[in-house]
């Protein structure tokens, strides 16, 4: 197919602005070594310190120490950190730990041959 049987369209450019063979569309791009801002986060979230607790050296991870000193603020009444806590949890646990189940409601029929059953099995009687 020569060059003036080419059909160019969506999806097909011309030939004279399609990228050479070996030619790089972003020649200017990311450096193999940057790292971006989820990366780096990630990262310092993960590092561990070592805290003093109940007089005991406990080794964390900042993220660990984080929403510890969020719930400590939260027990003790603020009400910015109840408030982000409560967020925190929904967004991440769901806003029920447990769903209950409703309670089913019989037809007035069914109702009725269950106390009949149950009369029977108690031994009480009944004109039926």
């Amino acid at each position: 197919m020569s060059e003036k049987d080419y059909e160019v369209g969506y999806g097909r450019p011309p030939k004279h602005t399609q990228f050479k063979k070996g030619q790089s569309g972003n020649p200017k791009g990311r450096k193999k070594d940057a790292r971006g801002l989820k990366t780096d986060l990630r990262a310092e979230l993960g590092q561990r310190v070592e805290i003093t607790e109940n007089g005991k050296q406990v080794n964390l991870t900042k993220q660990q120490l984080m929403v510890k000193q969020l719930a400590a603020k939260a027990v003790k009444g603020d009400i910015r950190a109840i408030s982000k806590l409560a967020d925190l949890a929904i967004a991440l646990l769901g806003p029920e730990d447990e769903v209950q189940k409703p309670e089913a409601t019989l037809p007035p029929e069914d109702s009725a041959i269950i106390d009949e059953f149950i009369k029977r099995k108690a031994g009480g009687s009944t004109d039926a």
